[in-house]
């Protein structure tokens, strides 16, 4: 993978410290449990698969959007490194008082296998992280609007994951309380 640009870092070290916060959670799941899901909720294995589904997709996004732009497109300098982990900070992404209902291309099947799903979501951050490292800061260029927040660059995207896998967490967090 290539690396050199610090920001990409910055957001890298992030998507580490939230991806370990979320793995401790699910470990400290009982194994019997993970398959459970209270009314109207997801279980811990379907929240997984989802995670993986959309680190996947924004991969791809960011990989399909990079390929896009032109060779000699010029490129505006983007956030600073101390700044990157704020560009989403108008986002209420940990808001977990307002409903937010997930595209019908990324709501989990019934069934899950969690060992599987565990592997496609580490498969998943190598790829984000190749697609934004091979950015670097092209990222600025990406545009791509998020279902729910309206246009994302591609620095909002790749934080967008880390965001988006906190909110989860909490979920996680949810589910297993209601769960007893």
């Amino acid at each position: 993978m290539l690396r050199g640009d610090k920001r990409v870092e910055v957001l890298e070290a992030e998507l580490t410290r939230v991806r370990r916060a979320f793995e401790a959670a699910l470990d400290a799941v009982p194994e019997a449990k993970r398959q459970l899901a209270p009314p109207g909720r997801w279980s811990a294995a379907q929240i997984v698969w989802h995670l993986a589904k959309v680190e996947r997709s924004v991969a791809r996004l960011i990989e399909r959007k990079n390929a896009e732009i032109g060779p000699m497109a010029t490129v505006p300098p983007g956030p600073s490194s101390h700044a990157v982990l704020k560009v989403l900070d108008h986002v209420p992404f940990l808001d977990r008082s307002r409903r937010l209902e997930a595209p019908e291309g990324i709501r989990p099947p019934e069934q899950v296998d969690l060992v599987a799903e565990r592997g496609r979501l580490a498969d998943g951050r190598v790829q984000l992280l190749a697609a934004a490292y091979e950015s670097g800061p092209r990222l600025s260029l990406i545009q791509h609007p998020h279902v729910y927040f309206g246009d994302f660059n591609g620095w909002q995207w790749l934080l967008m994951v880390a965001r988006h896998e906190e909110r989860h967490l909490l979920q996680l967090q949810e589910t297993v309380a209601a769960l007893g």
